[in-house]
């Protein structure tokens, strides 16, 4: 029995009379041979990124790297020696036993450079879904790789968005597909790379009021979370400091309501923390449900394209309402924004909005002084991209189209 996929607008169905078998075949070389280009040049752009050495990598992957090596590798997971949950402390363990002696930037770079792969098989996968061809799906598999954060956050400067951000994707394309546990295990595995995956738990309460995902899989995700914290328990390490480590990563920047993140927070004085911090979590919330509101009494129906819109809008309105906020933290925007321009050729500014954005709060880290421009300009560009993408919403689900009109 053939499984129920979201359902496309008809212009996505490929033209019946789309040349002959030959010229498929030529097409499909084609494709080919520039999907292994690409890879290859993605590789090469990588390489010399490498050796640099930011004080992010010093302190974090490569402190864990000696950690890990200097106390029996995986004996070593019983100790608390990062704040990061303990699945990418897995990876580097069978790394670090693995290749004890290699040069270790080269592998632990190497592990993140794997996820940017991870990350673009799955857009690759969910613009194939769209189109039913190849040129579109290997022309945005390939726009991921190159993006300029895309390679900066895993060559340059040695972090772990591309991780979590991979299952999210790969999250999204299960949804597509109607492939609900594997959603679920999906958005699980990335929640176990990193909190920050919550950016896209929204749109998981915006597909259940249109009863599109079931919530007896909702168990799915926290299950596996837990799961993976059970082989650290196990070395000695309390289950309740495991339970425990994203709740203390919210309390780090006591006084901040931003980490250099181009977002609402630009604009408020850390002086009013004290009342700020707490009502922007109930704003957050309220944002949430009333867009939930919105969808559950709208007449629109979620098609693939509309699926997307509500994937982009979740993963780039949570880390710009929300305090405490790194400028990293746009990652899963960056890549999910590809998808959607390609989903929605009229919006094809949103990756560029979005990855110049967070570029521009890269170059001041990793170049080092003092920033460019004043990150107020980038948290203006989200802000009017956010409003542009508010009045798309409205279009759909504010009940100005019928049922299966527009995008």
């Amino acid at each position: 029995m053939k499984r129920k996929e979201i359902p496309s607008d008809k212009t996505l169905q490929p033209s019946p009379e789309a040349g002959n078998r030959g010229q498929a075949l030529g097409s499909d070389n084609q494709e080919v041979i520039l999907l292994v280009t690409g890879i290859l040049l993605a590789i090469l752009l990588r390489y010399p990124l490498i050796p640099f050495d930011s004080n992010d990598y010093r302190s974090g992957p490569s402190s864990w790297w000696d950690f890990l090596l200097q106390n029996d590798n995986f004996a070593a997971l019983k100790y608390s020696f990062t704040d990061y949950n303990v699945t990418i402390l897995y990876l580097m363990t069978i790394l670090s036993a693995l290749f004890p002696e290699s040069s270790k930037i080269f592998v632990i770079k190497g592990l993140s450079i794997i996820f940017d792969f991870v990350a673009s098989f799955f857009v690759y996968k969910i613009v194939r879904f769209k189109y039913h061809r190849g040129r579109e799906a290997t022309l945005a598999a390939l726009a991921t790789l190159f993006a300029p954060t895309v390679v900066l956050n895993s060559a340059m400067w040695g972090q772990s968005d591309a991780a979590y951000t991979a299952f999210l994707v790969a999250c999204l394309y299960f949804l597509l597909t109607r492939r609900q546990s594997m959603a679920f295990l999906a958005f699980g595995l990335a929640f176990s790379f990193k909190l920050q995956a919550v950016f896209l738990a929204p749109l998981f309460l915006w597909l259940l009021v249109k009863k599109e995902v079931n919530s007896r899989y909702f168990l799915f995700a926290p299950l596996c979370w837990f799961i993976l914290l059970l082989p650290a328990w196990l070395v000695g390490r309390p289950l309740r400091e495991l339970l425990l480590i994203y709740y203390e990563q919210t309390l780090n920047y006591p006084s901040l309501l931003t980490v250099q993140a181009p977002n609402l927070y630009q604009w408020i004085s850390y002086a009013h923390y004290d009342w700020v911090y707490p009502m922007s979590l109930y704003s957050t919330g309220g944002v949430i449900l009333a867009i939930a509101v919105f969808v559950y009494r709208s007449r629109a129906t979620i098609t693939a394209d509309r699926l997307v819109f509500l994937a982009f809008l979740s993963v780039l309105v949570m880390p710009y309402i929300l305090p405490k906020m790194h400028d990293r933290y746009f990652f899963p925007a960056d890549v999910i924004a590809i998808i959607f321009a390609f989903y929605q050729p009229g919006y094809w500014y949103a990756p560029v909005v979005v990855g110049l954005a967070s570029l521009l709060t890269y170059e001041r880290f990793l170049r080092g002084g003092d920033a460019l421009i004043d990150f107020s300009w980038p948290a203006a560009a989200l802000l009017a991209l956010i409003g542009i993408l508010g009045w798309h919403f409205l279009q759909i689900f504010g009940g100005s189209r019928n049922a299966r009109g527009g995008a």
